[in-house]
């Protein structure tokens, strides 16, 4: 693996501002906005897989399309191999977005249901083609005006050769070529979507993504809606083409079963902010963050004792409009003390789990609480030890 991380992004920001009321603009009021991401820092190294995992309405669907520049973000950046992914524009950007691309949600939507088969998976290969001429063209008239600079008896600089353009027999050929390796047949490049089944479409999503053989494809929720035999096989077809061509993911999902399987390292995300970041081993079977712990524990298992449990976790989820200080879980966390309502924490390492950050002030005082402490039909969580004074130390970011 690469001592350079293949996306890096620090300190994220993506704001989404709301119209002002009447009543605002009359009494000069700011334009309030929605903190869908807020300061949030995560690499991505080149053949790894890491999933992205927390409730409906955290800010992982916006993480995605913000790397993959379907939205721009408000603050940050975001580095691709060492390159500001956010500086490009025209042609450099078109052709920069072969390197990321994208597996929907809902392959239904996603898909022209006016296309076929070899037209839906074509189409990016077509795409980058033109944009690969367009920036080809720009590269010989500027070698001609460095030619016509030359000092006298400089030879001339040769001029990159123009390929011809891809045909429709070409371009179908890559796409036959291409099917089998999502496990789809050769015989299907006349058919359209609706004649798929779910994984079929999902699948064809995929295939579509990896046309252009990209170096990151973001997998919003690629197996929702799937059955548990097609999901195995979708996540099986994933780390096979990883496997084969290095490519690295970045799995946004509700199934923890999935990150277990697939997964190298996992990201818990929590109101735009990260929570704790490590290992799979280390984040699923060891949580640390009370939040991390909570989502786990709402797992369902295959328990009769726990058939009738209900989450523990209560009080009222805070909003993302002009949010307050402090730790956005704390009105939720059954340990919060008030340093965590005033004091914002950051992605720090403790001694205890090395390689593992958390965002959490008590993190080594509840680093031992199990999950299923969490339940309500379970022992209440025994409480902290009170957190040492702000002033011995603030944590680090990590």
């Amino acid at each position: 693996m690469s001592l350079s991380p293949l996306v890096e992004i620090v300190d994220l920001e993506k704001q989404f501002p709301l119209a002002r009321t009447a009543s605002e603009f009359l009494h000069g009021r700011p334009r309030r906005a929605i903190h869908a991401v807020d300061k949030l820092s995560l690499s991505v190294q080149a053949g790894e897989t890491v999933g992205l995992i927390g409730e409906s309405g955290s800010g992982k669907t916006t993480l995605g399309w913000l790397v993959a520049r379907l939205h721009e973000p408000t603050g940050g950046k975001i580095l691709f191999e060492g390159q500001d992914a956010h500086a490009l524009a025209g042609a450099e950007l078109r052709h920069w977005r072969r390197n990321v691309q994208v597996v929907f949600q809902d392959p239904v939507g996603s898909l022209d249901p006016r296309l076929k088969v070899w037209q839906i998976v074509g189409e990016p290969i077509r795409a980058q083609d033109r944009t690969d001429r367009v920036i080809l063209r720009r590269e010989r008239r500027r070698t001609r005006r460095a030619n016509a600079r030359r000092a006298a008896g400089a030879p001339p600089a040769s001029l990159p050769p123009m390929p011809p353009r891809l045909t429709r027999r070409e371009v179908r050929s890559r796409v036959r070529a291409l099917l089998p390796s999502v496990g789809l047949p050769q015989d299907c490049l006349d058919q359209y979507a609706h004649e798929f089944s779910g994984g079929g479409r999902q699948r064809l999503a995929l295939a579509r993504a990896l046309s252009v053989n990209p170096k990151l494809v973001i997998l919003d929720e690629p197996t929702s809606a799937l059955d548990v035999a097609v999901q195995a096989q979708i996540l099986n077809r994933m780390v096979e083409l990883q496997r084969t061509t290095g490519v690295a993911y970045l799995l946004i999902t509700h199934n923890v079963a999935a990150v277990r399987y697939v997964a190298d390292r996992v990201a818990v995300m929590y109101l735009g902010q990260l929570v704790e970041v490590g290992t799979v081993r280390g984040v699923l079977e060891k949580p640390i963050h009370p939040y991390t712990k909570a989502l786990l524990a709402a797992v369902p298992v295959a328990d009769a004792r726990r058939r009738r449990t209900r989450f523990r976790i209560g009080g009222d989820v805070p909003s993302l409009i002009d949010p307050p200080p402090g730790c956005r879980f704390a009105p939720r966390c059954p340990f919060a003390i008030d340093r965590c309502r005033v004091e914002d924490p950051h992605l720090r390492e403790i001694p205890a789990a090395p390689g593992q950050l958390v965002a959490c002030h008590l993190a080594e005082q509840v680093r031992e609480v199990v999950p299923t402490s969490l339940l309500e039909n379970a022992p209440a969580p025994s409480a902290p030890a009170p957190a040492p004074p702000t002033g011995s130390g603030a944590p680090g970011r990590g």
